[in-house]
Protein backbone atom coordinates (compact mmCIF):
# COMPACT_ATOMS: atom_id res chain seq x y z
CA UNK A 1 0.00 0.00 0.00
CA UNK A 2 2.92 2.25 0.86
CA UNK A 3 4.39 2.24 -2.67
CA UNK A 4 1.34 3.00 -4.33
CA UNK A 5 0.71 5.92 -2.06
CA UNK A 6 3.55 7.08 -3.13
CA UNK A 7 2.77 7.61 -6.39
CA UNK A 8 -0.67 8.48 -5.98
CA UNK A 9 0.09 11.29 -3.55
CA UNK A 10 1.67 13.16 -6.93
CA UNK A 11 -1.61 12.49 -9.07
CA UNK A 12 -3.46 15.70 -10.01
CA UNK A 13 -6.05 13.38 -10.35
CA UNK A 14 -8.13 12.07 -6.78
CA UNK A 15 -7.74 8.83 -5.76
CA UNK A 16 -10.09 6.58 -3.04
CA UNK A 17 -9.46 3.15 -1.70
CA UNK A 18 -12.74 1.61 -0.26
CA UNK A 19 -12.65 -0.83 2.01
CA UNK A 20 -16.21 -2.49 3.23
CA UNK A 21 -17.78 1.01 1.94
CA UNK A 22 -14.98 3.04 3.77
CA UNK A 23 -12.35 5.01 3.05
CA UNK A 24 -8.96 3.79 3.87
CA UNK A 25 -6.81 6.63 1.86
CA UNK A 26 -7.27 9.05 -0.11
CA UNK A 27 -4.05 11.31 -1.86
CA UNK A 28 -4.30 14.87 -1.63
CA UNK A 29 -5.67 16.06 -4.94
CA UNK A 30 -9.20 14.10 -3.68
CA UNK A 31 -9.19 15.76 -0.46
CA UNK A 32 -8.46 19.20 -2.37
CA UNK A 33 -11.55 18.13 -5.38
CA UNK A 34 -14.15 16.70 -2.34
CA UNK A 35 -13.34 19.81 -0.30
CA UNK A 36 -12.92 17.32 2.71
CA UNK A 37 -10.25 17.24 5.35
CA UNK A 38 -7.89 13.91 4.64
CA UNK A 39 -7.62 13.03 8.62
CA UNK A 40 -11.30 13.48 9.10
CA UNK A 41 -11.73 11.47 6.11
CA UNK A 42 -9.55 8.45 6.59
CA UNK A 43 -12.33 5.47 8.52
CA UNK A 44 -15.47 7.27 6.87
CA UNK A 45 -17.91 5.73 5.16
CA UNK A 46 -17.92 6.86 1.11
CA UNK A 47 -21.13 8.97 1.35
CA UNK A 48 -19.68 10.57 4.18
CA UNK A 49 -16.48 11.62 2.27
CA UNK A 50 -18.22 12.35 -0.81
CA UNK A 51 -21.57 13.62 0.39
CA UNK A 52 -23.27 13.01 -3.42
CA UNK A 53 -25.29 10.14 -3.49
CA UNK A 54 -24.65 10.34 -7.57
CA UNK A 55 -21.26 9.19 -6.84
CA UNK A 56 -21.74 6.68 -4.44
CA UNK A 57 -24.21 5.10 -6.27
CA UNK A 58 -21.72 5.31 -9.50
CA UNK A 59 -19.50 3.00 -6.82
CA UNK A 60 -22.03 0.75 -6.27
CA UNK A 61 -22.92 0.51 -9.94
CA UNK A 62 -19.02 0.13 -11.28
CA UNK A 63 -20.30 2.94 -13.82
CA UNK A 64 -18.62 5.82 -14.86
CA UNK A 65 -20.33 8.85 -14.88
CA UNK A 66 -19.47 13.17 -15.14
CA UNK A 67 -21.19 15.29 -13.29
CA UNK A 68 -21.44 18.26 -11.22
CA UNK A 69 -20.26 18.79 -7.51
CA UNK A 70 -18.84 21.37 -5.59
CA UNK A 71 -18.96 23.65 -8.43
CA UNK A 72 -16.62 21.53 -11.03
CA UNK A 73 -17.59 19.67 -13.83
CA UNK A 74 -15.87 16.15 -12.23
CA UNK A 75 -14.93 12.74 -14.14
CA UNK A 76 -15.89 9.80 -11.39
CA UNK A 77 -14.39 6.56 -12.66
CA UNK A 78 -14.92 3.59 -10.65
CA UNK A 79 -13.03 0.46 -10.10
CA UNK A 80 -13.05 -2.50 -8.13
CA UNK A 81 -12.58 -1.30 -4.49
CA UNK A 82 -11.39 2.33 -5.57
CA UNK A 83 -12.99 5.52 -7.29
CA UNK A 84 -10.55 7.83 -9.52
CA UNK A 85 -11.72 11.51 -9.78
CA UNK A 86 -11.00 14.08 -12.36
CA UNK A 87 -11.80 17.84 -12.34
CA UNK A 88 -12.71 18.26 -16.49
CA UNK A 89 -13.94 21.88 -15.72
CA UNK A 90 -11.33 23.64 -18.33
CA UNK A 91 -12.26 20.44 -20.62
CA UNK A 92 -15.36 21.51 -20.36
CA UNK A 93 -14.80 25.10 -20.60
CA UNK A 94 -12.90 24.84 -24.06
CA UNK A 95 -15.90 22.86 -25.59
CA UNK A 96 -17.92 25.28 -24.43
CA UNK A 97 -15.82 28.24 -25.82
CA UNK A 98 -15.49 25.91 -29.27
CA UNK A 99 -18.85 25.59 -30.05
CA UNK A 100 -19.98 29.15 -29.13
CA UNK A 101 -16.78 30.27 -31.55
CA UNK A 102 -18.34 28.03 -34.20
CA UNK A 103 -21.77 29.52 -33.83
CA UNK A 104 -20.70 33.32 -33.91
CA UNK A 105 -18.62 32.04 -37.20
CA UNK A 106 -22.05 30.00 -38.48
CA UNK A 107 -23.95 33.29 -37.82
CA UNK A 108 -21.30 36.33 -39.33
CA UNK A 109 -20.52 34.25 -42.59
CA UNK A 110 -24.31 33.45 -43.65
CA UNK A 111 -25.23 36.98 -45.03
CA UNK A 112 -22.07 37.52 -47.18
CA UNK A 113 -22.27 33.88 -48.36
CA UNK A 114 -26.30 34.49 -49.10
CA UNK A 115 -25.51 37.81 -50.77
CA UNK A 116 -22.73 36.07 -53.06
CA UNK A 117 -25.28 33.14 -53.96
CA UNK A 118 -28.27 35.88 -55.04
CA UNK A 119 -25.58 37.48 -57.14
CA UNK A 120 -24.30 34.69 -58.93
CA UNK A 121 -28.12 33.38 -58.87
CA UNK A 122 -29.15 36.68 -60.70
CA UNK A 123 -26.40 36.62 -63.42
CA UNK A 124 -27.55 33.29 -64.66
CA UNK A 125 -30.23 36.11 -66.59
CA UNK A 126 -29.56 38.29 -69.76
CA UNK A 127 -28.91 41.67 -67.57
CA UNK A 128 -28.09 44.88 -68.70
CA UNK A 129 -24.13 45.61 -68.69
CA UNK A 130 -24.44 47.96 -65.66
CA UNK A 131 -26.85 46.12 -63.40
CA UNK A 132 -24.89 43.29 -64.34
CA UNK A 133 -21.19 44.44 -63.48
CA UNK A 134 -23.33 45.89 -60.00
CA UNK A 135 -24.01 42.30 -59.10
CA UNK A 136 -20.97 41.23 -59.48
CA UNK A 137 -19.22 44.23 -57.42
CA UNK A 138 -21.19 42.86 -54.84
CA UNK A 139 -20.39 39.50 -55.00
CA UNK A 140 -16.78 40.55 -55.14
CA UNK A 141 -17.08 43.01 -52.09
CA UNK A 142 -18.77 40.05 -50.20
CA UNK A 143 -16.44 37.79 -51.06
CA UNK A 144 -13.42 40.17 -49.64
CA UNK A 145 -15.89 40.82 -46.20
CA UNK A 146 -16.07 36.73 -46.08
CA UNK A 147 -11.86 36.55 -46.27
CA UNK A 148 -11.75 39.14 -43.61
CA UNK A 149 -14.29 37.48 -41.08
CA UNK A 150 -12.59 34.66 -41.40
CA UNK A 151 -9.19 35.88 -40.91
CA UNK A 152 -10.62 37.01 -37.81
CA UNK A 153 -9.80 34.16 -36.16
CA UNK A 154 -6.54 35.21 -35.50
CA UNK A 155 -7.71 38.56 -34.97
CA UNK A 156 -5.60 38.29 -31.57
CA UNK A 157 -2.63 38.96 -33.22
CA UNK A 158 -3.76 41.24 -35.86
CA UNK A 159 -3.74 45.57 -35.65
CA UNK A 160 -7.04 46.93 -35.22
CA UNK A 161 -8.67 47.78 -39.27
CA UNK A 162 -10.59 51.02 -37.77
CA UNK A 163 -10.64 53.59 -40.06
CA UNK A 164 -12.85 57.25 -41.07
CA UNK A 165 -16.51 55.10 -41.93
CA UNK A 166 -19.83 57.04 -43.43
CA UNK A 167 -22.14 55.95 -41.10
CA UNK A 168 -25.03 56.24 -43.16
CA UNK A 169 -23.31 54.91 -45.94
CA UNK A 170 -22.13 51.61 -44.16
CA UNK A 171 -26.34 51.65 -42.65
CA UNK A 172 -27.26 51.33 -46.85
CA UNK A 173 -25.04 48.28 -47.27
CA UNK A 174 -26.58 46.50 -44.80
CA UNK A 175 -30.19 47.63 -46.01
CA UNK A 176 -28.88 46.30 -49.67
CA UNK A 177 -27.77 43.00 -48.03
CA UNK A 178 -31.07 42.50 -46.31
CA UNK A 179 -33.05 42.87 -49.14
CA UNK A 180 -34.53 39.68 -49.17
CA UNK A 181 -35.14 39.26 -45.03
CA UNK A 182 -37.29 43.04 -44.94
CA UNK A 183 -39.51 42.06 -48.27
CA UNK A 184 -39.98 38.77 -47.10
CA UNK A 185 -41.19 40.33 -43.89
CA UNK A 186 -42.66 43.10 -45.59
CA UNK A 187 -40.64 45.26 -43.38
CA UNK A 188 -39.87 49.27 -44.39
CA UNK A 189 -36.62 50.24 -43.14
CA UNK A 190 -35.98 53.75 -42.62
CA UNK A 191 -32.83 55.20 -42.42
CA UNK A 192 -32.61 58.28 -40.10
CA UNK A 193 -28.60 58.85 -39.60
CA UNK A 194 -26.76 62.02 -40.02
CA UNK A 195 -23.94 62.20 -42.95
CA UNK A 196 -20.57 62.27 -40.89
CA UNK A 197 -18.29 59.33 -39.83
CA UNK A 198 -17.32 57.10 -37.12
CA UNK A 199 -14.58 55.70 -36.42
CA UNK A 200 -14.53 51.80 -36.43
CA UNK A 201 -13.13 48.78 -38.33
CA UNK A 202 -15.87 49.31 -41.26
CA UNK A 203 -16.70 45.40 -41.79
CA UNK A 204 -17.41 45.23 -37.77
CA UNK A 205 -19.91 48.48 -38.02
CA UNK A 206 -21.18 46.81 -41.27
CA UNK A 207 -22.02 43.43 -38.67
CA UNK A 208 -23.41 45.85 -36.50
CA UNK A 209 -25.99 46.75 -38.65
CA UNK A 210 -26.66 43.89 -40.10
CA UNK A 211 -27.71 42.26 -36.71
CA UNK A 212 -29.96 45.39 -35.30
CA UNK A 213 -31.52 45.78 -38.65
CA UNK A 214 -31.99 41.76 -38.97
CA UNK A 215 -33.32 41.60 -35.03
CA UNK A 216 -35.34 44.09 -35.57
CA UNK A 217 -37.15 42.36 -39.03
CA UNK A 218 -37.70 39.03 -37.85
CA UNK A 219 -38.28 39.69 -34.64
CA UNK A 220 -40.82 42.45 -34.40
CA UNK A 221 -44.31 41.98 -36.46
CA UNK A 222 -44.36 41.95 -39.86
CA UNK A 223 -45.63 44.92 -42.82
CA UNK A 224 -44.19 46.94 -39.35
CA UNK A 225 -41.96 50.35 -39.66
CA UNK A 226 -37.97 49.83 -38.29
CA UNK A 227 -35.84 52.54 -37.81
CA UNK A 228 -32.33 53.65 -37.64
CA UNK A 229 -31.76 56.42 -36.09
CA UNK A 230 -28.44 58.17 -33.64
CA UNK A 231 -28.44 60.45 -30.75
CA UNK A 232 -25.28 61.99 -28.75
CA UNK A 233 -24.08 59.60 -26.36
CA UNK A 234 -24.77 62.05 -23.26
CA UNK A 235 -22.26 60.93 -20.79
CA UNK A 236 -19.62 60.67 -23.96
CA UNK A 237 -20.25 63.48 -26.17
CA UNK A 238 -17.16 62.27 -28.22
CA UNK A 239 -19.61 58.91 -28.74
CA UNK A 240 -22.77 58.28 -30.92
CA UNK A 241 -25.59 55.67 -30.27
CA UNK A 242 -26.98 53.64 -32.54
CA UNK A 243 -30.72 52.08 -32.40
CA UNK A 244 -32.40 50.17 -34.37
CA UNK A 245 -36.20 50.48 -33.08
CA UNK A 246 -38.87 47.80 -33.95
CA UNK A 247 -43.11 48.11 -33.50
CA UNK A 248 -42.93 45.09 -31.30
CA UNK A 249 -44.81 44.11 -28.05
CA UNK A 250 -42.57 46.42 -25.27
CA UNK A 251 -40.30 43.80 -23.77
CA UNK A 252 -40.46 43.42 -20.22
CA UNK A 253 -37.16 44.88 -18.33
CA UNK A 254 -35.55 41.80 -16.94
CA UNK A 255 -36.19 40.30 -20.35
CA UNK A 256 -34.03 42.04 -22.31
CA UNK A 257 -30.41 41.44 -21.06
CA UNK A 258 -30.87 37.94 -21.60
CA UNK A 259 -31.21 38.48 -25.07
CA UNK A 260 -27.67 39.55 -25.08
CA UNK A 261 -26.10 36.20 -24.10
CA UNK A 262 -25.03 33.42 -26.66
CA UNK A 263 -27.94 31.11 -27.97
CA UNK A 264 -30.48 33.19 -26.47
CA UNK A 265 -32.95 34.34 -28.85
CA UNK A 266 -37.18 36.01 -28.49
CA UNK A 267 -39.45 33.61 -29.29
CA UNK A 268 -41.26 33.63 -32.69
CA UNK A 269 -43.46 30.89 -34.38
CA UNK A 270 -41.85 29.29 -37.08
CA UNK A 271 -38.09 31.71 -36.50
CA UNK A 272 -35.36 29.05 -36.40
CA UNK A 273 -32.61 31.91 -35.95
CA UNK A 274 -29.15 31.19 -34.09
CA UNK A 275 -29.71 33.80 -31.39
CA UNK A 276 -26.78 35.25 -31.65
CA UNK A 277 -27.32 38.73 -33.19
CA UNK A 278 -27.17 40.39 -30.36
CA UNK A 279 -24.54 38.64 -28.63
CA UNK A 280 -22.25 39.65 -31.90
CA UNK A 281 -23.40 43.11 -31.60
CA UNK A 282 -22.15 43.79 -27.94
CA UNK A 283 -18.65 42.04 -28.44
CA UNK A 284 -18.05 44.30 -31.10
CA UNK A 285 -19.65 47.11 -29.40
CA UNK A 286 -17.42 46.79 -26.11
CA UNK A 287 -14.22 45.42 -28.23
CA UNK A 288 -13.86 49.34 -29.25
CA UNK A 289 -14.54 50.62 -26.09
CA UNK A 290 -18.77 50.91 -26.48
CA UNK A 291 -21.52 49.32 -25.51
CA UNK A 292 -24.61 47.59 -26.07
CA UNK A 293 -27.95 47.58 -24.72
CA UNK A 294 -31.81 47.47 -25.41
CA UNK A 295 -34.83 48.57 -23.84
CA UNK A 296 -38.44 49.30 -24.48
CA UNK A 297 -40.13 52.05 -25.99
CA UNK A 298 -44.13 53.10 -25.66
CA UNK A 299 -44.87 51.22 -28.83
CA UNK A 300 -42.10 48.80 -29.68
CA UNK A 301 -38.43 48.13 -28.89
CA UNK A 302 -35.18 49.65 -29.60
CA UNK A 303 -31.38 47.85 -29.07
CA UNK A 304 -28.55 49.61 -30.30
CA UNK A 305 -24.59 50.25 -29.69
CA UNK A 306 -22.50 53.45 -28.91
CA UNK A 307 -19.41 53.88 -31.36
CA UNK A 308 -16.86 56.32 -31.00
CA UNK A 309 -16.75 59.68 -33.82
CA UNK A 310 -13.42 59.95 -33.85
CA UNK A 311 -9.59 58.43 -33.17
CA UNK A 312 -9.06 59.77 -29.68
CA UNK A 313 -12.26 58.71 -28.65
CA UNK A 314 -11.76 54.97 -29.33
CA UNK A 315 -9.93 52.07 -27.58
CA UNK A 316 -6.62 52.17 -27.85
Amino acid sequence: MRAAEGWAEALDEGVLVLSDGHVIYLNPAAARLLEVDHERALGASLIAVVRDHRIEQAFRDQAPIELVTRGRHVSVLPVPGALLLRDVSEQRRAREDARELLAVLSHELRTPVTAIRASLEALRFELPTQQRQRFLEQAEAEADRLARLLDDLTVDVKAPAARSVPLRECARRAQTLLATTLEERRVTLRIELPGGEVWADPDKLLQLFLNLIENAAVHGPEEALVRVRTEPAPERSDWLRVEGHDQGTPLAADAIEPLFSPNARAARPGHRGSGLGLFVVRSIAERWGGQAWGRALAGGNAFGFSVPRRREAARA
